[in-house]
């Protein structure tokens, strides 16, 4: 009697325990096997699109809805909860009829903090009808209840799309209150087959304020994929980086994720062809595009030239190495700025009908989403290209700075380093590629004031430096040269 009653008690344990700690299927959940994305046995080539979501509320419920920024004033007056659901179906419906698989979540995953307190109070921004916002503090059970409905409603919406997501959050290295928030989040989430990725960082470059040592971020970085596997161990971790300028800190080659995200963009002829040829050759761990783009309104840029820049860009990152790639972003803004405004698929004024369900979408397709449908990741490789001006596509020729860089402990010259030089304060920069024997040269339209070098998994070194103390070269443009610089590995 006592062994059954043993029997009895250890199965009512197991049962508990089993329903408390299910074990995860990995079916329907995207996985990494080697250097590529498997869906259900099969390879998955992310096809992503940015796409920006609001949160609304109505003061008691929140949900989800498409970015007020992708609407043309009063045409769309997606205020209540089942309009703002027929939006995102509409559009998400969309999405995936110009070829997209995936989707890049941004906006209602970013919760504001104080990036100087450690325990900084967490909030978020909603949509209160058309013409008015609000601060929501995340700061009981009852507000992330709320907050998380909103999200699985959303997340609902991708998978009835046929869809997979990267959800962008913010977390904060210093600031714990973010770090508890991802526990929340993964937990909530954690058996949602829809999320492909959370992307924990934005752009550290840009929104990291301190400055920190590699050996620092590689703690960091460590500290959050521990968290995810304990609490999601069936979703993925990505981090988004600027490009190949964040090697100075936020090395891509430390990170401790599954995936690199990189952001390309043209601001030189040829950088985002040229640093996807980086990335190709010296980026070790398994990587995407996660945001690039260039605008077109069909007059200062040409609709025909946007859809030849996404051509190229999905070839060269495909035949470079890159396992997924995402464009910024669905539809076309107004926030003021020309090359923000246009970099959308869709535009923002006349009307698309989905082909199923005959949804309505504001806004017209542009021939860019041809790219997208007609892209094929399935076939052989080509060359991974490699333009004339690779190792310096800055055509400024107001300044230069010439060294060459070498291994501190075998004196040996380090090919594929990166040199970067800034003006007198700080705003304008130029960078480089240093060449097989170490050497390299960078060129820019304002006098170099400051100077920095590294490469992947070694340590930095940088310095000021005098425009005054610059000689004429043959070309007459005003050259500084810095001489030797040495570096360690330390990784």
């Amino acid at each position: 009697m006592k062994k059954y009653l043993f029997l009895f008690f250890l199965l009512a344990v197991l049962g508990i325990l089993y329903l408390s700690f299910p074990i995860n299927s990995k079916e329907h959940f995207v996985s990494m096997e080697g250097n590529k994305f498997k869906l259900n046995g099969k390879d998955f080539y992310p096809v992503a699109v940015n796409y920006l979501v609001t949160l609304h509320s109505d003061g008691k419920e929140l949900w989800a809805a498409p970015a007020t920024s992708y609407d043309v004033d009063s045409l769309h007056e997606l205020l209540t909860k089942e309009e703002c659901l027929k939006g995102l179906q509409a559009d998400l419906t969309l999405i995936r009829e110009l070829g997209f698989n995936t989707v890049r979540i941004v906006g209602i995953g970013e919760e504001a903090a104080d990036d100087h307190k450690r325990m900084s109070d967490l909030s978020l921004f909603a949509r209160c009808g058309r013409s008015r916002d609000t601060t929501l503090l995340l700061s009981n059970k009852e507000m992330y209840n709320k907050y998380f409905e909103a999200l699985a409603g959303l997340f609902q919406e991708v998978n009835n799309a046929g869809l997979k997501t990267i959800f962008l959050v913010r977390t904060r290295p210093d600031v714990l209150t973010t770090v508890d928030h991802i526990r929340k989040l993964a937990t909530r989430f954690k058996s949602d087959t829809s999320i492909l990725a959370y992307d924990l960082f934005n752009e550290p470059l840009y929104f990291d304020h301190k400055d920190r040592k590699k050996t620092e971020v590689d703690s960091i970085v460590r500290s959050w994929n521990k968290l995810l596997k304990m609490y999601a161990p069936n979703q993925l971790f990505t981090i988004g980086l600027e490009g190949m300028r964040e090697i100075f800190e936020w090395d891509p080659n430390i990170l401790d994720v599954d995936f690199v995200s990189l952001h390309p963009y043209e601001f030189e002829p040829g950088q985002v062809m040229n640093e996807l040829y980086w990335y190709g050759n010296y980026i070790k761990k398994p990587w995407i595009i996660g945001e690039t783009a260039i605008p077109a309104d069909n007059d200062s840029v040409t609709y025909e030239e946007q859809k030849i820049f996404a051509q190229k860009t999905l070839n060269q990152a495909y035949n470079c190495g890159a396992i997924g790639y995402s464009w910024w972003q669905y539809k076309d803004v107004e926030w003021h700025q020309y090359r923000a405004n246009f970099m959308g698929v869709v535009t923002r004024t006349g009307e698309t009908k989905t082909i199923k369900g005959n949804l309505p979408v504001q806004g017209k397709i542009k021939p860019v989403a041809d790219a997208f449908k007609k892209f094929k990741p399935s076939e052989k490789k080509d060359s991974c290209i490699c333009l004339s001006n690779y190792y310096n596509y800055s055509e400024g020729k107001a300044c230069r700075i010439v060294g060459k860089l070498v291994d501190e402990e075998t004196n040996q010259p380090i090919k594929g380093g990166v040199a970067l030089g800034w003006d007198q304060h700080w705003v304008h920069s130029y960078h480089t590629v240093t060449k097989e024997d170490g050497s390299f040269e960078i060129l820019g339209v304002h006098p170099f004031y400051h100077w920095i070098a590294t490469t992947t998994l070694y340590s930095v070194v940088r310095d000021d430096i005098s425009p005054d103390t610059a000689k004429a070269g043959k070309d007459n443009i005003p050259t500084m040269n810095i001489g030797t610089l040495k570096i360690k590995k330390i990784f």
